[in-house]
């Protein structure tokens, strides 16, 4: 009997969330070669925290060794890690695992799985010496197991979240387990194993299924495998996942989660079944028999058939990485005879949403995947892939990672409003649409929405710590919120990583919107001290909220500032032309600049730029208060409701004064001058007629009524209708 996994009692479902909050569209995604010339590559990975070196698994070379090589920082060293003696050499003999202990940063303890002479599968333990780049040549031997054929070798190990060694043996060869080894408890073949190796030999854990006088070899920790090509925990959620090589029709995926004991006991199913589909009976199980309720097997959570050339599925890995945020939990896996690579997600112990990404995937340039040996990770979980012609892929986005799909810190503050920032380093303050605009840049290099992820970024409570990169510059972003003196600060830090002296000029840009509606913006202060000069938004409809944008940085940069319209704002800064040093702007639509130029910086020298943005109720110093009509003061008003195809106006002022009244649409475009010159005090009707500047009708929409005296800023808004 062979039962679905939601059914058994012995599993408990899992629902990995697939997708971050707020993601939206897949990033496409492309590969890069990062090593070439290797003599048939079987395994990529890197040791625990070990960012700047990944370790290639050669399975076996001309002479019949198989050897690990390291790729340091993009360069593929020429002294081999380790050097094997002799192994066999049938098409799937060889090197085949490799291991990471993972305290490896103290031990230097690795481990190995590799067909001998004799094709005898071999667990041994290494160490490095005294050169990281080079281990000590002998090893210990931990486990032999002769093997009865030259095929199904297995060859996965990998150490489990639990600190175990576990390893991953096939049937035993030749074709449909002819002595039925794989339901057989007293064989290793056809088994995942889990063994503790941090004594000087290995013990049996404390939890292994059939430890003990029950019938079963204590290293057995499930069954009922053909030939486990590849295997991988999820380095989020610890889950096992399982690519079991077919026979005749059929290649499976099998998913055992860590809330359900990681498949301890589990019961796969081959020979009795391939996938889901009846093989042969088998005489070696507990119950002596494939059909036996009392002996239930688990299904696949994926299979599929032989057809179109696929015949040997590859296990891949579920991507944890930081370089792509909208496919964390996505699981990759690939089909050896045909090249081709498929993703999708776990739910509920099913892979669903399973998609062909072999054509995306594609390197271009002349350079193909052609047989997909493993997938791997690196130490930040970016994928790998090998290919047995010589190559070593990574993963990576084939476009800028969306700013919505990066990852964000949002605080509501003291004042109720959201402070925050996202990992390329855009503010993000109350009531705006954060990434509409192109935002921050650096000046004939990009825009940092552009930045690619350099390292995974960190959310802690009220802070955001992140890395990029736009070519040539590191940038590296430390963003935290003070929501009790409703406050953002941003740290940026700029290093060159080019040979020479680069030119580095940055703009730092935010474009709120208070309430929707059109807002002001003025320069309180100049530069001086050390200090860029302080830049204020109002809202001028409901004058309560202020935003106000400062910043210091590195010694002797030159600073400037700019607030415009938005559009005219963002337009400026993607020409790469100066700012224009405006003073005042809105209503509208309108940004606030803050410049930095550091002129020319030399190579690995970090330059930083702190920025504060800061919300108030009341206007700060150097900014008029934005008077409201009920304060004695000045009044505007428009008589009556609205909608109406014209406006009836109403001012009062305290003194005589010097008056513009203007008419500007949704967009902040001025499209009427009503008043311009000195009007008496006391109080004053006016009159908009609905007609725009040549004296043409105005469409129907909303518009804003702006009264500028010599003190404050008062807007209206009215609707006209045709």
């Amino acid at each position: 009997m062979r039962v679905d996994r939601n059914a058994s009692v012995l599993l408990v479902c899992l629902v990995l969330a697939t997708l971050p909050a707020g993601a939206h569209a897949a990033t496409p995604l492309h590969t890069i070669r990062i090593a070439q010339g290797l003599s048939n590559p079987l395994f990529a990975t890197s040791p625990p925290g070990d960012t700047a070196r990944v370790f290639l698994v050669e399975k076996r070379g001309s002479d019949n060794r198989g050897r690990i090589k390291i790729l340091e920082s993009g360069v593929l060293l020429t002294t081999p890690y380790l050097t094997t003696g002799h192994l066999a050499t049938d098409t799937e003999q060889g090197l085949l695992g490799l291991a990471f202990a993972p305290d490896y940063a103290t031990s230097g303890r690795f481990y190995v799985d590799y067909t001998d002479s004799i094709g005898t599968t071999t667990i041994a333990r290494y160490t490095v010496s005294a050169n990281p780049d080079v281990a000590n040549p002998t090893g210990t031997i931990l486990l032999s197991i002769p093997q009865p054929y030259t095929n199904h070798n297995g060859g996965w190990i990998a150490f489990g979240p639990d600190g175990n060694l576990y390893i991953g043996m096939g049937d035993g060869g030749s074709a449909g387990d002819p002595e039925d080894r794989a339901q057989n408890p007293d064989s290793l073949y056809g088994k995942i194993l889990r063994i503790n190796v941090s004594g000087s030999g290995y013990t049996i854990p404390p939890g292994n299924p059939f430890a003990g006088p029950t019938r079963g070899r204590d290293e057995i920790w499930s069954y009922g495998l053909r030939n486990p090509w590849r295997m991988s925990f999820d380095r989020m959620t610890g889950d096992l996942v399982i690519g079991d090589v077919g026979q005749n029709t059929e290649e499976e995926i099998d998913f055992a989660p860590a809330s359900a004991g990681t498949g301890a006991g589990l019961n796969y199913g081959w020979r009795c079944y391939e996938g889901t589909l009846p093989y042969t009976s088998s005489t070696t199980n507990f119950c002596a028999s494939c059909t036996n309720p009392a002996c239930p097997m688990v299904t696949p959570a994926y299979e599929y058939a032989h057809s179109g050339g696929r015949c040997s599925v590859i296990g891949g890995y579920v991507y944890r990485g930081c370089a792509i945020p909208d496919l964390q939990g996505t699981y990759f896996f690939g089909d050896y005879c045909t090249g081709q690579i498929y993703s999708g997600q776990f739910q509920s112990g099913s892979l669903v949403n399973v998609v062909a990404r072999t054509s995306e995937l594609a390197p271009g340039g002349g350079l193909a995947i052609n047989r997909i040996t493993s997938f791997g990770e690196t130490a930040r979980g970016e994928l790998l892939i090998s290919d047995e012609d010589g190559e070593i892929y990574q993963i990576v986005p084939g476009a800028p990672v969306l700013e919505r799909d990066m990852p964000a810190l949002r605080v509501r503050s003291a004042l109720g409003d959201t402070l925050g920032s996202t990992g390329r380093g855009n503010a993000l303050v109350t009531g705006i649409t954060p990434f509409a605009d192109l935002g921050s840049r650096i000046r004939g290099v990009g825009y940092l929405k552009d930045a690619s992820i350099r390292d995974c970024a960190v959310l802690e409570p009220g802070c955001l710590t992140a890395h990029g990169r736009l070519d040539p510059f590191d940038i590296d972003l430390q963003a935290c919120v003070d929501s009790a003196a409703n406050t953002l600060t941003r740290r940026l830090v700029f290093t060159n990583r080019a040979a020479q002296s680069r030119a580095l000029a940055y703009v730092d840009v935010i474009t709120p919107t208070l309430r929707n509606d059109p807002d002001g913006a003025t320069r309180a202060s100049a530069a001086a001290g050390g200090k860029s000069a302080v830049l204020v938004q109002y809202d001028s409809t409901q004058p309560n909220r202020w935003i106000v944008h400062s910043a210091t940085a590195s010694a002797g940069v030159s600073y400037s500032a700019d607030v415009d319209t938005a559009s005219e704002l963002v337009s400026r800064i993607a020409a790469d032309q100066p700012l224009a040093g405006g003073r005042s702007a809105g209503p509208a639509s309108v940004g606030l600049a803050l410049g930095f130029d550091f002129g020319t910086i030399a190579p690995a020298v970090p330059e930083t730029v702190l920025v504060t943005t800061k919300l108030q109720a009341s206007a700060p110093t150097g900014v008029e208060p934005v008077t409201s009509p009920g304060d004695g003061q000045v009044r505007f008003r428009i008589s009556g409701a609205t909608p109406r195809s014209n406006a009836a106006l109403t001012i009062e002022l305290p003194r005589a004064e010097r008056v513009t009244l203007d008419v500007f649409d949704l967009a902040g475009r001025r499209v009427k001058s009503l008043i311009h010159g000195t009007f008496p005090a006391g109080t004053s009707e006016t009159f908009w007629d609905g007609t725009l500047e040549r004296g043409e009708a105005a469409p129907s929409g909303v518009y804003f009524l702006r009264l500028r005296t010599e003190t404050v800023s008062v807007s209206r808004r009215f609707v006209l209708l045709r």
